[in-house]
């Protein structure tokens, strides 16, 4: 075996160039300054990542102008006007933002939450003033969706910062789900009838709470290196 002079991949040994990088390779490979790649491995796979998702945005952005544009003109042809049409290309229209946030801010978790919550509120903002005089925008969409982005921010911290790992982070993520029950039901009530009765969500959040002090058992239990089998003398 033998490594290319250029970016150390190794190479069998009847290849002339190196598959990575392209240089030309020899008994005794010498760098030649126009055949010489600037990019070492780590770079070019980088380079090729981007280009992938260069391509699914550009891609994503063609299926979703198209499906606007479908669903615009079959509206206008049937019923003289836009109508239901407005729903679905708003929908289209804010899915295709929410997937160039998560394309171009990939693990830039304070760019693609807040830009996440600001393109759904906007989304459902639209719907509300699409379907008048229902203003269900404030009393419910606002404080439910502004809770959910909440709890997702919470799971995703405590993954970060606290460095939540295995089991633990299940646990933690069920009872912020059960948090978010609680917080819907109280919204979803005094939007409905006007005072909170909590009965759904507690049901929840007691049914939710047991599995999550399992889960945080068994993962620290097996972090102590302690086997499950031979704790319950099973």
């Amino acid at each position: 075996m033998s490594y290319c002079t250029n970016c150390g991949v190794e190479l069998e040994d009847d290849l002339l160039s190196c598959p990575l990088c392209g240089f030309k390779v020899g008994k005794n490979p010498k760098p030649e300054s126009g055949n010489q790649s600037e990019y070492y491995p780590s770079d070019i796979i980088q380079l090729h990542k981007e280009e992938s998702g260069k391509h699914l945005w550009e891609l994503s952005g063609i299926i979703a102008f198209s499906g606007i544009t479908v669903c615009t003109i079959v509206d206008l042809v049937i019923h003289k006007g836009l109508f239901w049409s407005l729903f679905a290309d708003t929908s289209i229209l804010a899915s295709w933002i929410c997937i160039t946030l998560i394309l171009l801010a990939f693990k830039k978790y304070f760019i693609i939450v807040p830009g996440l919550l600001i393109t759904v509120l906007a989304m459902l903002f639209l719907f509300n003033l699409f379907s008048p005089p229902v203003n269900w925008f404030i009393g419910i969409a606002l404080p439910v969706t502004i809770a959910l982005f909440i709890s997702v921010s919470i799971i995703i911290v405590l993954w970060k910062v606290a460095h939540f790992r295995g089991f633990n982070i299940l646990a933690i993520a069920f009872l912020v789900l059960s948090g978010f029950c609680i917080v819907t039901e109280v919204f979803t009530d005094r939007y409905i009838s006007g005072k909170v009765d909590i009965r759904w969500s507690a049901i929840v959040a007691v049914s939710i709470f047991p599995i999550a002090l399992v889960l945080l058992f068994v993962h620290y239990r097996m972090q102590k290196g302690k086997r499950l089998d031979s704790y319950f003398h099973i």
